[in-house]
């Protein structure tokens, strides 16, 4: 998947993660090279800061007001300012590779085409090697141009007040020309040997570009100050009237309208049969370009008389109130299965593996949601996959009492074991061996090479607690109500201790303290060298979810509804946070955030210190499964059949740097 596109069901769920203010001045809309972000403020200096944290890496200060969002073509920086200069920066550094001082007033930056850099200053066009900044050619014009000047295909389009000229830069000789009946203020667009011009007339004009005849027009009920943007076969311009029309290309008849709040003074950007445009009313409006439905809208503080703009996930739009906002998705991609998920996903290689009740496998690629492979077992899947990167191989259980080894890549069976019993329990490995419990009472060692099995210990009671193998010893619980720590090379028992219920949640070993929930309504920590008891802690309910230990915090779900976090090595309690229902995934910690999923269908994010929830994503049925990361993603399964793909990182923040 590309970066820079939002899919179209994905756009309700754009939320505010930034802010940017540089001084007190309204900014240009931004440009993205590699890993830095440009950003011209409208009072002279032009900023490249670090994309990811918004630090400033250089910044280049003009004699006068930057007239427009600088052009970026192949590492270089093209910028004019009202001292009439035009310059040419290293996008890299702020070097300045050439300036040029102008003659009269300045439109905009210049535009770039067959390494010629055109502009207009006063009533001259000027035609500058955009290597080395020196004069090519000149050419008077009879007026003063209004509006920034369009290439394509060696011809350049200029507008002077009502009349638009097309220019030969080969020849330099005007080839027609073509008058509306008022000022035109925005410039052309040139698309399939068409050109649409919009003017104060009111009117939006197609004219063939070879000619200049025109084909079509279409009045609004005011001046239109946009220019018109042209994409899935139609042409969208914003009009004064406060409404954006959406015209069919060819042939100029309506599609759709959409009112807003205010003029419309900047085309609209795409993605995915989705447009985004600003408008005077102060909002930022995300519409369905085929039907003009809204799918989203954020009010600024302030008029928005510029195009929004889109790169590697973030939407930005910048208003006049001084703020760069930028927005992205809470919900990258989403996978359906044919039944519930309680297979919490892995991750491995940029590839995210899971399981389904529907009995099948899954692999899809992290990044698109787009399925690598997928096979089919003999029953439903409650075991959660553990994935050997470097070994290249997946191993998961299965209720039709089956382990599998299978190829990372091709989903390959590589080898399987058959127990007696349904295989909820998810594998753990250590020193070449794969272990894993079974609903037939016991916990088995396996080659990881050819799954022959090494040893097993029988309990008295379903294993459905994975194993936790730490310095040689395998720790796992049994729902005949112990904990079992086991010799990992032989399955030899060291010790166990009785709890009061059934032991589902899977043991977690941290600084010689072993801890884990019992259907008893308790927390356990105990010595893992004796198995004797050092605190326990009692819920509402029973306590099925696996603990997390994380900078001596110990974090834990009960079915009393709540998250809790307690002192790992004293037992008391921090903080606990209630949600809407039972709670028996297990936390997972990333990046000062704790997430777990509750019966209520929603997954939490809250602050590891604190429990203040950070932000929360509802799915359509209960969360039992925990999540899995991967960069800048989370991913979780839902009982509504469903694996989502979220972003991370959805705090809004503000950062402010002098201007």
């Amino acid at each position: 998947m590309e970066h820079s596109i939002f899919y179209k069901e994905n756009v309700p769920y754009l939320r505010p993660v930034e802010t940017l203010q540089i001084g007190d001045t309204p900014l240009w809309p931004p440009l993205l090279n590699d890993d830095m972000l440009y950003i011209a403020a409208r009072n002279h200096t032009l900023y490249a800061l670090d994309k990811h944290t918004h630090k400033p890496l250089w910044s280049y200060k003009a004699q006068g007001d930057l007239l427009s969002a600088p052009t970026l073509l192949d590492d270089v920086l093209y910028i004019a300012s009202s001292d009439r200069t035009v310059c040419a920066l290293e996008a890299r550094t702020g070097g300045v590779l050439w300036y040029y001082q102008a003659q009269g007033a300045l439109l905009c930056a210049p535009t770039i085409a067959e390494g010629v850099a055109y502009f207009v200053a006063g009533q001259t066009l000027y035609a500058l090697d955009a290597g080395l900044g020196d004069v090519l050619w000149s050419y008077d014009l009879q007026e003063r141009a209004h509006v920034p000047l369009t290439v394509s295909n060696g011809i350049i389009y200029i507008a002077e007040k009502s009349r638009l000229y097309a220019l030969d830069a080969i020849r330099r000789v005007i080839i027609w020309s073509y008058a509306t009946q008022d000022t035109v203020r925005a410039a052309p667009v040139v698309v399939d040997e068409m050109v649409y011009l919009s003017s104060q007339d009111h009117t939006l004009y197609a004219l063939n570009s070879e000619t200049g005849q025109k084909l079509w027009s279409y009045t609004t009920r005011d001046a239109i100050l946009a220019s018109p943007a042209i994409a899935y076969g139609m042409v969208f311009v914003g009009s004064n009237d406060y409404t954006l029309y959406a015209l069919e290309a060819r042939f100029g008849t309506l599609r759709w309208q959409y009112a807003t709040n205010g003029p419309l003074l900047a085309p609209p950007a795409f993605s995915d049969e989705t447009l985004f445009v600003g408008s005077f009313d102060h909002s930022c409006y995300a519409l369905d370009a085929l039907t003009g439905e809204k799918l989203w809208s954020y009010g600024t503080r302030g008029p928005i008389d510029t195009s929004p703009s889109i790169a590697e996930g973030i939407l930005y739009v910048s208003s006049t109130d001084t703020y760069l906002y930028e927005f992205a998705s809470d919900r990258r991609w989403t996978f359906t299965t044919g039944n519930a998920i309680e297979s919490s996903p892995a991750t491995a290689n940029g590839m995210v593996y899971f399981g389904s009740t529907d009995h099948n496998v899954y692999a899809l690629k992290g990044e698109a949601g787009e399925v690598q492979w997928s096979i089919e077992t003999g029953e439903e899947i409650f075991s959660s996959p553990l994935a050997n990167s470097t070994r290249e191989v997946i191993y998961i259980g299965s209720n039709d009492f089956t382990l599998y080894a299978l190829a990372a890549s091709t989903g390959a069976i590589l080898w399987d074991f058959l127990t007696a019993g349904h295989i909820i329990s998810s594998p753990g490995e250590w020193s070449g061996m794969v272990y894993v419990g079974s609903a037939d009472h016991c916990v088995y060692a396996l080659d990881v090479e050819t799954g022959e099995e090494i040893w097993q210990y029988e309990t008295t009671g379903n294993i459905t607690s994975s194993p936790c193998i730490v310095d040689g010893v395998l720790y796992i619980g049994s729902l005949d109500q112990q904990v079992y720590a086991l010799n990992a090379c032989d399955g030899k028992l060291i010790w166990s201790y009785m709890t009061g219920g059934g032991v589902h949640s899977s043991p977690t070993v941290e600084q010689g303290l072993l801890y884990v929930g019992s259907r008893d309504y308790k927390l356990y920590a105990l010595d893992t060298r004796t198995g004797t008891k050092r605190w326990e802690f009692e819920t509402g309910n029973i306590v099925d979810s696996s603990p997390t230990v994380a900078n001596d915090i110990v974090y834990v779900g009960s079915h009393d509804h709540h998250l809790y976090a307690f002192d790992a090595p004293s037992g008391k309690k921090r903080w606990q946070y209630r949600t809407g229902g039972a709670v028996a995934s297990s936390p997972r910690i990333t990046d000062g955030t704790v997430y777990a999923g509750s019966e209520d269908g929603n997954l939490y994010a809250l602050d590891i210190h604190s429990g203040e929830k950070r932000w929360c994503y509802h799915t359509g049925g209960a969360i039992h499964a925990s999540v899995a990361t991967d960069e800048d993603l989370v991913y979780i399964g839902s009982s509504d059949h469903t694996l989502y793909a979220l972003q991370r990182i959805l705090l809004p923040t503000h950062i402010h740097l002098p201007g």
